[in-house]
């Protein structure tokens, strides 16, 4: 016969059923203490929400105010003082045409820094406007005081409408001038420089050529002039990628026998061309005929080398 008391079966019975009850009873509150945390959750991803939303707006924000700050290409504004500096020179009003051209000249290096995505950061914008209005006060005819009184507004709103646009695309071109160090490496800056320009006015002869033409007839522009050409008669002494030295005076015995800076000290010149538009077979010893329409720099180092344009290039011998 078991010798198991029914009693103490009887009491795990009953501590089963307490078990169970507890099991159950711990099941039943889980749920409760998961909604808990889904709800923390939700507000969780409802404040990251509203944050990146908050961070997008921003950006937009502060895209749409870089945006405002851009002047536009061929700004008559920039032409207004033009025309109330040579209004107050010649007596009528009327702009110059070499005012026009250096409004061109701005206006086309700008057009093109941009098409190569060249954006100027704020601390260089503001340098740019330091310097404009130093500029702008230190001007004679007319005066500061005298462009205000004319403009009918104060200096502040002068820096805000005038300067600042200014200022804005001379930091932008300042940003294309260091680009074409890279594309035109061991070239003299002003021969850099033409190529550049060559290239910006080409630009905007392509891309607003309609606009030019309508501000040439608004502004009375006269059309230019016949440009005077000179020569420059001498021998080839160094060809580089972009450029090459004409001296004048040279002796064929002395080729060889002296360096290129000893030959231009004994003639006491020496003129960089850039090299566009002349012969494939241009070498050096040749003697040459170059037609040019203007002087486009000096080297401070060597006062007798000078930089020009070129119009054209004959060989009258070779070498």
């Amino acid at each position: 016969m078991s010798k198991v008391d029914i009693r103490v079966v009887r009491d795990l019975s009953e501590s089963k059923k307490r078990v169970m009850a507890n099991v159950i009873q711990h099941l039943e509150q889980r749920p409760v203490k998961k909604s808990t945390r889904r709800w923390q959750y939700g507000l969780l991803a409802m404040i990251l929400s509203v944050c990146i939303g908050l961070f997008v707006y921003l950006q937009y924000n502060d895209h749409q105010k870089q945006t405002s700050m851009i002047p536009p290409v061929l700004d008559e504004r920039i032409l207004e003082l033009h025309l109330q500096k040579d209004a107050y020179m010649n007596g009528k009003n009327r702009l110059y045409r070499a005012s026009f051209d250096s409004f061109l000249y701005l206006e086309s290096t700008f057009a093109y820094a941009q098409s190569m995505k060249l954006i100027p950061s704020r601390e260089q914008v503001d340098k740019e406007l330091e310097l404009i209005m130093e500029g702008f006060s230190n001007e004679t005819q007319p005066t500061m005081k005298e462009r205000l009184q004319m403009l009918q507004i104060t200096k502040e709103d002068f820096s805000a409408k005038y300067a600042k646009p200014i200022a804005y695309k001379m930091a932008t071109v300042n940003l294309l001038m260091e680009v074409s160090r890279v594309e035109y490496q061991n070239t003299s800056d002003p021969i850099r420089m033409w190529f550049v320009e060559q290239k910006a006015m080409n630009y905007l002869k392509q891309h607003y050529h309609k606009d030019v033409a309508s501000l040439q007839e608004k502004y009375r522009i006269p059309e230019k002039e016949s440009q005077m050409m000179w020569k420059r008669s001498g021998t080839v002494l160094a060809i580089k990628e972009h450029e090459f030295l004409v001296v004048s005076g040279v002796l064929d015995s002395e080729i060889g026998q002296l360096s290129v800076d000893e030959l231009v000290k004994k003639h006491s010149n020496g003129t960089w061309f850039p090299l566009v538009d002349v012969p494939k077979t241009l070498s050096v010893g040749d003697r040459v005929e170059v037609q040019y329409s203007q002087a486009i720099g000096y080297d401070g180092s060597q006062p007798i080398i000078d930089f020009k344009d070129i119009v054209g290039l004959r060989i009258v011998e070779e070498y």
